[in-house]
């Protein structure tokens, strides 16, 4: 089926927003240089601006349009954004650059699944997972995550800036004066981080569905939890993070997802050179290998074939890298429902490019 645009990719344009009848005119094609793939163009009616269909496209003016696939399996396998610039033979300026395209669009991308789905039931679990950017102890960083416990479907994380902990010596002394001269002290971002992931949860439940939660036994989640589902509350079992973790404690599924995290992320390994210089590439970094775990690998190692969003009823088949990095607008084009429908608005149906 030929591409039909949806809508004018030109912000100035009153045809921007997709209204359903949007107008315009077919002109011509061109073969694209780096692959001599042939590209059809349009005009729009409204604006008279001329586009393509690769302007829809998520690697629009891309010179290696192919290579986000790669990186996307790189970073996903505890890669290094210096050792992916190596493997692809690009600078570590453009992989930055393409980390922050990917983490954008996975974010866009599970939003837009969540917000056509008829929202989430069951059992949920979170906890917080402890990492830093540049100095473990001047600036370490808490990760918040949250998943729909017997799917494993990563709901929602983000990260925030903890206050420098422990006993520092002198050389972090002073990175910790200079780091305040700059930014001024740091502060927990802790509460927050947790209370924007429970309202994430809280718009993501069910409309039928009343709150069941596990976490462990960190004091402010309490109140947090009977703020924000006060009219739908209706568990939070609150369990030792001190039990042996196994698979008869009710925090194993975010306990091994957690580690599942750390495994697959290079930013998280203990350790490691690779840790963070910025908080802001880990949250590109984070959105990534949630893209990756909730809908391309199985939930299972031994269960490839359905995924975390399959079993949660967001999606009715697994997705590829070619799926998740199709298009540009995330939110407008990306509309497979729980029943796995390749139409897209417009007539845009699923293709085998890249």
């Amino acid at each position: 089926m030929p591409f039909v645009p949806p809508f004018c990719p030109h912000a100035s344009c009153s045809e921007h927003e997709p209204t359903g009848s949007f107008r315009f005119q077919h002109r011509g094609s061109y073969r694209r240089s780096c692959d001599g793939m042939r590209v059809p163009r349009f005009s729009c009616c409204t604006c008279e601006r001329r586009f393509s269909r690769q302007t829809f496209r998520f690697n629009y003016r891309w010179w290696r349009p192919h290579v986000h696939h790669d990186l996307f399996r790189l970073f996903v396998s505890k890669v290094t954004m210096r050792q992916a610039a190596r493997i692809t033979g690009l600078s570590r300026d453009t992989i930055a650059r393409r980390m922050r395209a990917l983490g954008v669009q996975c974010h866009a991308y599970h939003r837009a699944q969540l917000a056509r789905g008829s929202g989430l039931a069951g059992t949920f679990l979170m906890d917080e997972m402890e990492t830093f950017e540049t100095d473990r102890l001047v600036r370490p960083v808490t990760v918040p995550v949250l998943i729909q416990a017997h799917t494993l479907f990563v709901i929602h994380t983000e990260t925030a800036p903890l206050p420098p902990r422990g006993r520092l010596d002198a050389y972090r002394q002073l990175r910790k004066l200079r780091d305040e001269r700059r930014f001024g002290p740091r502060k927990s971002g802790s509460r927050q981080a947790v209370r924007s992931t429970l309202e994430r949860l809280r718009e993501t439940l069910a409309r039928t569905e009343v709150l069941n939660l596990i976490t462990d036994r960190k004091s402010s989640y309490r109140k947090l939890v009977w703020t924000l589902f006060a009219n739908r509350f209706g568990s939070h079992v609150q369990e030792s993070s001190q039990r042996r973790r196994d698979r008869s404690n009710p925090l194993f599924s975010i306990n091994h997802t957690l580690a599942m995290l750390r495994d697959g992320v290079s930013r998280l390994v203990r350790r490691s050179w690779g840790a963070s210089k910025l908080r802001e590439r880990l949250d590109d970094h984070l959105w990534i290998w949630v893209g990756y775990r909730n809908y391309v690998r199985g939930i299972t190692a031994r269960e490839t074939r359905i995924t975390p969003a399959m079993a949660a009823g967001v999606t009715g088949g697994p997705r590829s890298s070619a799926d998740l990095f199709r298009w540009r607008w995330a939110d407008r084009f990306h509309s497979e429902t729980a029943s796995g429908s390749g139409q897209h608005p417009g007539g845009v149906t699923r293709r085998t490019e890249s």
